[in-house]
């Protein structure tokens, strides 16, 4: 130990010397060299776009306001997609913002790569999406996060918009394929009802009482009236569900509940310029006395040949 601090004290001005010019290099680079970012970020939730239907406005039903983990990892996917950022940088020539060189045969590949670099999209420990963006001009990253959670709106919307239109789809078939039924129920039952003279009455317990003059003609007659009925109550269900849906589709509320909105940043968040020069100072100080014990290695072994 007593030998390494011989050592030291005898290079201790190269030390300081080097560590020192280090650290006004990286102050001269940082200032005059590395810009200035801005950071703009919005947090917000997905909207249980079931909330606005008409089972939730008039308490048919419990249902959440905020959508659920699936949705929430929707809207991350959605966020962080190729057409998203394909929006934004042909949307805002991000290429001339950046100040990549268009003749160069890859700068589109350089452009997404610095978009990503200040780009982000993560899940916070509370469950909530969280978007921020670094850029050197303090309301362009404004804009671009306000366009970006407009753009992911549209498209988590239509998402889901889509799913219930195939849901439409299908309910209008079942209730056609339901009306059909019905009708060849009613037509068999006239048929039944004039052949056998069968007449349909209302007891005292609200159920119906079936008689005539054939005892197989009316058990035939009980059957297809079952079947009538039991498929009236299906057609009623699937027209409310089917009513249930175009108000859904009709609603053109928003999907995503912004918490926190993007503004425009007043202090830039990088580069900082004393942790810069800290870290420059510290780094080369370390080498600088390895480099110094290296050396009176090498000066000892050479001594020694």
């Amino acid at each position: 130990m007593l030998g390494v601090v011989r050592v030291l004290l005898r290079w201790k001005n190269h030390i300081l010397i080097a560590s020192v010019a280090a650290a006004v290099i990286a102050a001269g680079y940082s200032w005059f060299f590395m810009k200035d970012y801005y950071k703009s970020y919005a947090t917000l939730y997905p909207i249980n776009l079931a909330y606005n239907d008409r089972s939730a406005i008039f308490n048919l039903e419990h249902i959440d306001y905020y959508g659920s983990k699936e949705d929430v990892n929707r809207v991350l996917t959605i966020a962080q997609s190729r057409p998203i950022e394909g929006y934004i940088i042909n949307g805002y020539d991000l290429a001339g913002h950046y100040e990549i060189d268009k003749s160069k045969k890859f700068y589109k590949t350089k452009t997404q790569k610095e978009f990503e670099g200040n780009y982000k999209v993560i899940k916070t420990d509370q469950g909530a999406v969280e978007i921020s963006l670094f850029d050197t001009d303090p309301t362009l990253a404004r804009d671009i996060v306000n366009d970006v959670i407009e753009k992911t709106d549209s498209i988590f919307r239509s998402s889901l918009q889509g799913s219930k239109k195939q849901q439409l789809e299908t309910f209008t078939k079942q209730l056609i394929e339901r009306e059909k039924m019905i009708q060849h129920y009613g037509d068999t039952l006239a048929v039944l009802g004039k052949q056998y003279g069968i007449t349909v009455k209302a007891g005292f317990d609200k159920t119906d009482i079936i008689e005539g003059s054939d005892v197989r003609g009316v058990q035939i007659y009980k059957a297809i009236y079952s079947r009538q009925k039991n498929a009236l109550i299906e057609y009623n269900e699937n027209s409310n569900i089917k009513e249930q849906i175009e108000n859904s589709l009709g609603n053109d509320s928003k999907s995503l509940a912004v918490i926190d909105a993007p503004t425009i940043a007043e202090k830039k968040e990088k580069p900082v310029r004393s942790l810069i020069v800290i870290t420059t100072f510290l780094l080369t100080f370390v080498f600088s006395i390895f480099a110094a014990l290296l050396t009176d290695q090498v000066q000892e072994i050479r001594k020694r040949l």
